[in-house]
């Protein structure tokens, strides 16, 4: 098992992930939303997981890249994504990488880590 408990590596959390009643009923995305629309440039959302958050952040018109490490939820996210409107779609660039070590190569107006990716965490260092 990994640093991170197996989160990574997990596919059944990423079917789960979407059908807890604990993240579905919760009302923080609208506050993502509007913080991500009152800055300007991109927007980096750490652990965007399956997309609950970024893609919202992306329908709302802004550019949004999304930075995770479990392939299983990512590919939950761009499954989700395919869904969405070619201009939402080209709006959104997602990463599989360990937020606690990346180097995009650019700067963001906004970094978001919603819900509670922190808990992944498990050392000081990270």
């Amino acid at each position: 098992m990994s640093k991170f408990g197996g989160y990574e590596d997990q596919p059944f959390l990423a079917e789960l992930y979407d059908q807890l009643p604990a993240y579905v009923a919760r009302k923080d995305v609208g506050f993502y939303v509007d913080y991500a629309c009152s800055v300007d440039g991109p927007v980096l959302e750490l652990a965007c997981g399956t997309g609950r958050v970024l893609i919202p952040v992306a329908e709302s018109g802004c550019r949004i890249v999304g930075l995770d490490l479990s392939e299983p939820m990512l590919a939950k996210c761009r499954a989700r994504l395919e869904k969405a409107a070619f201009e939402v779609q080209d709006r959104v660039s997602i990463i599989q990488g360990d937020m606690t070590n990346f180097d995009l190569g650019r700067t963001f107006s906004l970094v978001t880590t919603p819900f509670r990716p922190f808990q992944h965490l498990i050392s000081v260092e990270d």
